[in-house]
């Protein structure tokens, strides 16, 4: 008994291994590719998060593939700057346009110019949780404590600091407005620190924020998460109630990845994505989704599952652009 159980563990073991090393040895390079440098294109600006989470992935791309990787930033206009630049390169291969959530909802509010099966959904990275924060002295303290009180006034909307109108933010406030069946109003600061400092002040009743960039305020007594945009609780806030167990279908969190363009070379889409995954697995891409996005959520997707969950977004933000009047 102890000796079979011992050869099964014995060859388990070796089929892992075989398994790694196939993984990480058996993908060759496209034939001539690369021929030059890698470039990424940025949404936003330097110093941005954007531009930490493509650092922090590209550089193991970079030995992959053998030739430096350079960052071109074009922020502005909700990313379509960038988007433009990166469409008039050639479909190569050597360029790639880092990916959030405002590319879909430019297409879903009818700002774009491009439709999202323009691009290929090459790699999904990183996945941040969303939530609405309370003050700690609100007396808003649970969901509940907000649907009661919508329920009894129906003329009263309660106030969430966030950034830009139609952006992420609102889109993600909006979706819990409409499934958990409450009167949030979104208004939008142009910065950080504005919207930060009218939630604290009491000006605004809520923030809606991914909970990373609330930590300090948590930590200093100010605020807490009220309910957390997730299938299940999280390991930082054990106490606080998520959508999941709510039975609110809201767990929109803003996700960084990264596209190619459409008609790019298939054997070098299958080379980016092989990649992309053996980046994911180093210890600095760990040490920078611990670090800086406090992560739990899984978050590495290849194309095919990548691109069915960009859809499922666009639906989703289609359906409340509408609801809103956005669109027809």
């Amino acid at each position: 008994m102890k000796r079979t159980a011992f050869i099964v563990v014995a060859v388990s073991l070796t089929l892992l291994f075989l398994a790694n090393a196939f993984y990480a040895f058996a993908m060759e390079k496209p034939k001539g590719f690369p021929k030059r440098a890698i470039e990424v294109v940025i949404r936003s600006g330097p110093g941005s998060g954007s531009e930490m989470f493509g650092r922090a992935i590209m550089e193991d791309v970079g030995k992959t593939f053998g030739v430096p990787v350079k960052f071109t930033f074009k922020p502005g206009a909700g990313g379509a700057i960038a988007t433009a630049y990166f469409m008039d390169q050639p479909a190569d291969g050597h360029t790639l346009e880092e990916a959030s959530p405002s590319m879909v909802i430019n297409v879903a509010t009818g700002r774009a110019k491009y439709k999202l099966d323009d691009f290929i959904w090459v790699f999904r990275g990183a996945h941040d949780i969303s939530a609405l924060h309370t003050r700690v002295d609100s007396p808003f303290q649970t969901l509940k404590d907000i649907q009661d009180y919508c329920k009894k006034n129906p003329q009263v909307r309660l106030t969430v600091a966030g950034a830009d109108p139609m952006t992420f933010d609102h889109l993600w406030i909006e979706v819990l407005n409409k499934r958990a069946n409450i009167c949030l109003k979104f208004v939008p600061f142009p910065k950080s620190s504005l919207r930060r400092a009218s939630f604290q002040a009491g000006h605004t009743t809520f923030e809606s924020d991914e909970l990373i960039d609330m930590e300090g305020l948590y930590k200093a007594g100010i605020s807490k998460p009220l309910v957390i945009g997730y299938t299940k609780r999280v390991r930082k806030y054990p106490d606080v109630q998520c959508t999941g167990e709510l039975g609110v279908e809201n767990y929109l969190g803003r996700w960084r990845g990264f596209v190619l363009e459409k008609g790019t070379p298939e054997p070098i889409v299958k080379y980016w994505e092989w990649a992309f995954k053996k980046s994911f697995g180093t210890q600095r891409m760990k040490d920078y989704l611990e670090k800086e996005l406090g992560h739990e959520r899984t978050v590495p997707m290849g194309r095919d599952e990548y691109t069915k969950e960009v859809m499922a977004d666009l639906a989703t933000f289609t359906e409340i652009a509408k609801d809103l009047g956005w669109i027809k």
